[in-house]
């Protein structure tokens, strides 16, 4: 699947994920226009550009390879209170990384 193709799957997803933030709101809050994110969202931009889908990242709190690299699915799951915390902080992306590759690979 080409890149452009995994952000344009991901991006509603982490969206909704991330309380629900709409297309014009992150826009905002990485600099661009509310089309931009459309077009992101429906993979009509070829080469978006690593520093902006690193805004994007970093505003969804997924790291750069979340965002760009696997597809992602939506899931409901329990965690203790802790991760849960770690997952809304800035230590997010690290956090959320370091969880799929022990899933990946586990020992």
């Amino acid at each position: 699947m080409a890149i452009v193709d995994v952000i344009s799957a991901n991006l509603p997803i982490l969206r909704e994920i991330r309380d629900r933030i709409g297309q014009l709101e992150l826009a905002e809050r990485v600099g661009v226009s509310r089309r931009t994110i459309a077009r992101l969202e429906n993979a009509e931009v070829t080469d978006p550009g690593v520093d902006l889908m690193g805004r994007i990242a970093k505003e969804l709190g997924v790291s750069l390879a979340v965002l760009t690299e696997c597809e992602v699915e939506a899931v409901t799951i329990a965690l203790p209170k802790d991760v849960v915390a770690r997952l809304r902080s800035e230590e997010a992306p690290r956090a959320l990384d370091a969880m799929i590759r022990a899933a990946r690979h586990p020992r």
